[in-house]
């Protein structure tokens, strides 16, 4: 597998969601009928999206421990 250069950049800066939806957009046909605009958002969106899960786990994990489960 070739290497973009973007998404290598994208795992330096801790961007490993979007490195994830940059990866599965360019393998779907589909994606090339998308403007610059919508592929901006579904990066961003993934980003968001897995750091907010995450998050979630990180805080779930700790309630558990804290009632010792």
């Amino acid at each position: 597998m070739l290497t973009h250069p973007t998404l290598e950049q994208m795992h330096q800066l801790g961007l490993a969601g979007m490195a994830r939806a940059f990866t599965e957009l360019e393998a779907n046909l589909q994606s090339a009928d998308l403007s610059h605009a919508e592929w901006l958002g579904l990066l961003l969106d993934r980003e968001a999206t897995e750091r907010y899960d995450r998050r979630l786990l990180s805080t779930g994990t700790e309630v558990s421990a804290e009632l010792g489960g």
